[in-house]
């Protein structure tokens, strides 16, 4: 599986260094990745419209992420806007940015 997360706005949203983030989960630790594959079916992910949420009125600092995931042959894109009210979709994109600071973290570190 192979997943791409992309942030856009909020609050001091800097476009430069917001590049988005790829995952292959054969890269991760398994139970990171097993916790991320049992998170994407459990949120129905290919079932998802392309949008979850709503744009609130005059916010454009709204913070939005773009979930693309390859699994299997499909491949499916949806933007969820934040607050991510749907509790199967939070739980993933909160795993999706454990592993990232994970991997920024790992990458930090000096390597012997």
């Amino acid at each position: 599986m192979h997943i791409e997360l992309k942030r856009e706005g909020g609050i001091a949203f800097l476009p430069g260094l917001n590049r988005p983030r790829t995952f292959d989960l054969r890269d991760l630790p398994p139970a990171q990745a097993e916790a991320l594959t049992r998170s994407v079916h459990a949120a129905s992910f290919f079932q998802q419209p392309a949008v979850v949420g709503t744009a609130a009125k005059g916010a454009a600092d709204q913070t939005r992420y773009t979930l693309t995931i390859e699994e299997g042959g499909r491949r499916h894109t949806v933007q969820l806007l934040e607050p991510v009210q749907e509790p199967h979709l939070r739980e993933l994109l909160e795993l999706l940015k454990q592993a990232e600071r994970d991997l920024r973290r790992e990458a930090a570190r000096p390597h012997q």
